[in-house]
């Protein structure tokens, strides 16, 4: 798959002489901040340097003022890092957290910085210079993102051995199943490794133990609220819009969210942006209605097959329970060539 260098990345680079380039100190170690990456709420990604051997990183600086939630958020987020291991998963390298005088906490998290940014930033590229990814390159590119979701889908507890002669004897069919949901899957999560072909999830801000019973109003009302702050709206899966008394919300919001992003990466818009666009009205509504459309012909940018449209349909199902799962999902790319 070719991908671009963000437009973004082009300004960074044009505007470095101007940018101011602190030194900070974590961990009894210098860092030069080169730029910033990103920032939401009350976060911000940098670009650093490590003085002494060189090493670029990307540090998220979160600032937790006093007797605010933000810092067990932020722990939270360390935490979700740490519980899942795998190549298509961003690892934490180190944290630190800092004490102001007046009581004020301040997060650092150091991740591995890629310099090809994320996948927002290449569909923002594919955008600008009229450009798409190759239909089996793009579908290989996502059954990786696959195998990212499988590990919190179907994260196991880890089983205590009674005696040391179980330790060796241990089976992960015989640990309790506690899947995980990303709760904010999107294209701007979903980092690429440097040989351009491998994406990385990232922002684990969100994850939650994802099966959550819905047994009153007022649980409904908790889970929208929580969508609400951590769950982007156009990759939001309809039932976290409007949370039903006597349900169960699951890992398959997450299926939801991976057919947008697929969409997105496709045409270059997420679906029911791109159909409210065109008809107005809300993206909420757009969604809880399933109503999107793919573009008619090649002259309108659809350079991919019926089977890949097919692929994306079979992901956004606006039942949960009609919707796959993560394994019947990657099933569902056996009909399409990659």
């Amino acid at each position: 798959m070719s991908y671009l260098i963000s437009l973004r990345d082009t300004v960074y680079a044009l505007t470095s002489c101007c940018f101011p380039n602190p030194t900070i100190h974590i961990n009894k170690k210098n860092f030069k901040v080169i730029n910033l990456l990103g920032e939401g709420g009350y976060s911000f990604v940098y670009l650093v340097k490590d003085e002494s051997s060189q090493q670029l990183y990307a540090l998220k600086k979160i600032r937790c003022p006093l007797g605010d939630q933000t810092i067990s958020d932020a722990m939270h987020e360390v935490e979700m890092y740490r519980l899942f291991q795998s190549e298509y998963i961003i690892k934490i390298l180190d944290t630190s957290v800092l004490t102001d005088r007046d009581g004020t906490k301040t997060m650092y998290m150091f991740l591995p910085y890629y310099k090809r940014g994320n996948l927002q930033d290449n569909i923002n590229a594919n955008n600008i210079n009229k450009t798409f990814f190759p239909e089996k390159d793009l579908l290989q590119f996502f059954l990786k993102v696959c195998y990212a979701l499988r590990v919190l889908h179907t994260y196991h507890l880890p089983s205590i051995p009674m005696t040391c002669s179980e330790t060796s004897s241990a089976d992960t069919t015989d640990q309790e199943l506690v899947p995980y949901a990303h709760r904010d899957l999107k294209p701007g999560n979903i980092l690429i490794s440097d040989d351009g072909k491998t994406p990385i999830l990232m922002d684990f801000g969100s994850v939650t133990k994802a099966r959550i019973p819905i047994k009153t109003r007022q649980d409904g009302l908790l889970q929208q609220d929580i969508a609400a702050e951590h769950s982007t709206i156009p990759y939001r899966a309809p039932e976290l819009y409007d949370v039903q008394t006597g349900t169960i919300l699951d890992e398959k919001v997450d299926i939801w969210s991976l057919g947008c992003t697929l969409y997105a990466a496709a045409y270059g818009q997420n679906p029911f942006e791109a159909s409210v666009n065109e008809v107005g009205g809300s993206i909420a509504l757009a969604i809880l209605n399933g109503y999107y459309k793919f573009p008619l012909d090649k002259e309108d940018g659809d350079h991919y097959s019926d089977q890949f449209k097919e692929f994306i349909k079979f992901l956004l199902v606006i039942d949960p329970k009609e919707r796959p799962d993560i394994d019947t999902g990657n099933c569902g790319m056996q009909d399409v060539e990659i």
